[in-house]
């Protein structure tokens, strides 16, 4: 068998290839040290297990989110809608980077965790487990909600 070329390909390189893979879109919510929600789009998110019913989000550090959530240790899954894709995209930026036209709410889910309203399913998740891999944080949260 050939030898395979291992060389480590460019933070660009990979970022390119992994955005043809056709995923769901999520926000991930949670709140700061005054209740207020904060949110993200992330599409790193999958099922982990169903007994007990545990969801995965992977978060990158540096983001203002990630800093609430690990704090907080709780957060909320909402699924979007086909038509919530402007939402989604509002969402990827950073806060400062968001300017107004899209119209979104809040409603305070168990234990405060904020619920997108109009999502199409919410997940409202305590964290259970992370795990830090370069520049994300894998957070494991077990479902209440």
């Amino acid at each position: 068998m050939p030898e395979k070329d291992c060389t480590l390909v460019s933070k660009d390189d990979f970022r390119s290839a992994v955005a043809h893979f056709a995923t769901g879109v999520t926000v991930i919510t949670t709140v700061d040290d005054e209740g207020q929600p904060h949110s993200m789009t992330a599409n790193s998110f999958t099922s982990v297990c169903m007994e007990p019913p545990v969801v995965l989000v992977c978060v990158a550090h540096g983001t203002n989110t990630f800093g609430f959530l690990e704090k907080a240790g709780r957060f909320g899954v909402n699924i979007l809608r086909k038509e919530q894709e402007e939402l989604g995209g509002y969402f990827a930026k950073r806060p400062e980077d968001r300017q107004g036209g899209v119209e979104y709410s809040y409603t305070p889910g168990k234990d405060g965790v904020p619920y997108l309203n109009d999502s199409m399913v919410f997940l409202a998740c305590h964290v259970v487990g992370t795990h830090v891999y370069g520049d994300h944080t894998i957070f494991l949260g077990e479902v209440d909600e």
